[in-house]
């Protein structure tokens, strides 16, 4: 069984993400991070998956290692924190626009602002 975390659960692509992780045969979602429901049960803000689990949202600083770790955070987070989350799994799927692109050119060039890591861009899938 995978271990699974993601990070930013409480907008739509976390919500969706959610949903389908809850069904798949190999994943074990052990936690979803929101700072703004922390504490507060998963239905709060995805009321379609309201009797399908009684997770409770937790803060980021509460976040404990995993097999694998998505980011479903706003544009410009991920690529600030980077570090904390390399040190949380050994996987990370980053669903934010923060590592798309795969130079620093190209993202200045199409965000109008430079990349914090731009030694990790081409470097996510």
């Amino acid at each position: 069984m995978i271990r699974v975390a993601i990070v930013g659960g409480s907008g739509y692509t976390g919500g969706e993400l959610l949903r389908l992780l809850l069904f798949h045969p190999e994943c074990q979602v052990e936690q979803v991070t929101s700072e703004r429901f922390a504490g507060k049960f998963i239905h709060n803000a995805h009321p379609n998956l309201r009797g399908v689990t009684r997770l409770k949202f937790c803060a980021l600083s509460k976040l404990a290692a995993c097999d694998v770790l998505f980011l479903c955070l706003p544009h410009g987070r991920t690529m600030g924190s980077i570090d904390d989350f390399q040190a949380l799994a050994p996987r990370l799927i980053d669903l934010s626009a923060d590592f798309r692109l795969n130079s620093a050119q190209s993202y200045q060039r199409w965000y109008g602002s430079e990349h914090a890591r731009p030694e990790l861009l081409g470097t996510f899938v």
